[in-house]
């Protein structure tokens, strides 16, 4: 099951609104590393389209686990 975190844009920092104006729908890690920053990576190879359709999949699955028991 995946999980949305899901921020006010306004709470974003500038330098990342800038970056999603021109990217609005991107996959991307994120990970906080050593040195007290956040590096969000593009997983280019990864289309949003992608997610969605597997998130629609997994979904079907889930209900007909459900609908077994």
């Amino acid at each position: 099951m995946m999980n949305n975190f899901e921020l006010p844009t306004a709470e974003l920092p500038e330098a990342v609104r800038a970056w999603l104006a021109d990217h609005p729908a991107v996959v991307v890690a994120i990970e906080r590393i050593d040195n007290g920053q956040v590096l969000i990576r593009l997983l280019p190879e990864i289309a949003p389209e992608t997610v969605a359709r597997a998130q629609v999949t997994m979904a079907k699955y889930r209900e007909s686990l459900i609908n077994l028991t």
